[in-house]
């Protein structure tokens, strides 16, 4: 398929326009956040995923580290509403056509309500895919809060594997 436009397009644009520097990263085609640390060889905790859910009012971009999972119903809490699941790839065909289907970042494209995990603001960058399967993005953790006008939230499970 060849469209008139790169995935990273509308991520480039909304970073621009806003002055935010940044840097592009290209790297072998990864299908997860964990992967694309692995190819960037960066430390997973500064990686992050975005996850959509749908909701009765729109989708929703949650953004984890690539090393949490998401706690439905801590998200559900948040979000105030009791029906919150992760949007399935049938739901997302088309629904974000700027960017690779699975590699919707937190902000650029359509205007959705964007929650960033609280465990994200431990490090002063943060990675993520621009778009594409084989581009990351690295910027300030406070400029993706600032751009994608995100609220921080617990949004993570709790790590109940570790001993101590």
């Amino acid at each position: 398929m060849i469209t008139g436009h790169q995935p990273a397009d509308a991520l480039m644009k909304a970073l621009r326009r806003e002055h935010v520097s940044y840097e592009l990263f290209p790297h072998r085609h990864t299908e997860t956040a964990l992967a694309e640390a692995e190819a960037l060889h960066e430390d997973p905790h500064q990686v992050a995923k975005t996850l959509i859910l749908r909701t009765p009012y729109g989708y929703v971009r949650a953004v984890l580290r690539a090393v949490d999972r998401l706690d439905l119903e801590k998200a559900r809490i948040v979000l105030r509403t009791e029906k919150v699941e992760l949007a399935s790839e049938e739901d997302l065909v088309g629904a974000y056509p700027e960017f690779e289907l699975g590699a919707v970042p937190p902000v650029g494209g359509a205007y959705d309500r964007v929650l960033v995990d609280q465990r994200l603001f431990d490090r002063r960058f943060v990675l993520f895919e621009a778009g594409t399967h084989d581009e990351s993005i690295r910027l300030h953790t406070g400029d993706l809060l600032s751009l994608a006008e995100a609220e921080v939230a617990d949004l993570a499970e709790e790590d109940h594997g570790q001993e101590g």
